[in-house]
């Protein structure tokens, strides 16, 4: 066959949407409920009782992994319930089987994975207790076939960042109910506030928390909050854009911040360009959020590194 004709029908059946440009993919996760300890370190930090969704043998893991896929991947994720009590999984938006896991039980979600952003994912059972403990994560969805915009056509990256941002409350929910106790739900006043589980000190020093990139480079950090309480997030060095709030896109010209606020169990999507060189950090607004038991700066913060 002529090369020239070959090509020109390949693009003609292409533009017919009949050839795929990309290939959507089958991507199989396993979760494991597990009990544990969370620790933050430095000072006022502790060891308290933690409960997780896990992909480690052996080990809990708060936030549990971040789920990756893209637009029009199946996703199949098994959850296996190792823990004593009754639990359930749901990502918020994109699954709605909100039905509990028995103990030593297991159950199967899929789903195809429909639209570019970033989502929660959580145990939705026990009046708030399970999530508390620390069962939640996120779930992040690309464009269809992959590549570093924020959807298929919108604005490039260089690199992600996901943030999951929480809170405990050690000595009257973790330490009771992980002692088997009833927690009072009414009475909640966290004392350790988290980045991707880990208290400031260690978040600081974190590479999947930190934005450490060259300058001229562009990172997308996705915002999930698994906790109860609004957390409004500081950039300093420069300015972000949001891309979207709660899965819906904004439209160009992207409103530009330094502080955003995100609500208990909201997602946001911001472009911060590292413009300048420089260590910076990225805090949250309320005092009490920035320290581990009284602490500072000891609660969520990370640092943003442009060279």
């Amino acid at each position: 066959m002529n090369n020239k004709y070959y090509t020109g029908m390949l693009l003609m059946l292409t533009l017919l949407g009949l050839i795929g440009v990309a290939q959507a993919a089958t991507l199989n996760y396993t979760l494991y409920i597990k009990s544990g300890t969370l620790t933050v370190n430095g000072a006022g930090g502790a060891t308290m009782p933690a409960w997780s969704y896990t992909d480690v043998a052996g080990s809990t893991k708060v936030p549990g992994p971040v789920l990756t896929a893209n637009e029009g991947d199946l996703v199949n994720i098994t959850v296996f319930n190792n823990h004593t009590l009754n639990h359930n999984f749901l990502i918020q938006g994109v699954t709605s089987d909100a039905a509990a896991i028995a103990p030593g039980g297991s159950k199967l979600y899929s789903f195809t994975a429909s639209t570019a952003g970033t989502y929660l994912y959580s145990d939705t059972l026990n009046s708030n207790i399970n999530r508390e403990m620390g069962m939640y994560g996120a779930l992040r969805v690309g464009p269809a076939g992959g590549g570093n915009t924020a959807w298929t056509g919108g604005p490039a990256f260089n690199f992600q960042r996901t943030w999951v941002v929480s809170e405990m409350d050690k000595t009257r929910w973790n330490d009771v109910a992980g002692a088997g106790g009833t927690v009072s739900t009414a009475t909640y006043k966290p004392n350790y506030f988290l980045m991707n589980g880990k208290g400031g000190f260690d978040a600081m020093a974190d590479a999947n928390s930190t934005i450490d990139g060259n300058v001229t480079q562009t990172a997308l950090v996705r915002i999930v909050n698994a906790g109860q309480f609004s957390h409004s997030l500081h950039f300093h060095g420069n300015h972000f854009k949001v891309l979207s709030v709660n899965g819906v896109r904004k439209s160009s010209p992207f409103q530009e911040l330094d502080v955003i606020n995100i609500p208990p169990k909201g997602t946001a999507d911001v472009l911060y360009y590292l413009n300048q060189p420089g260590d910076y950090p990225m805090h949250v607004h309320t005092a009490q959020m920035e320290n581990a038991n009284g602490v500072y700066l000891n609660g969520v913060a990370t640092m943003i590194m442009m060279r």
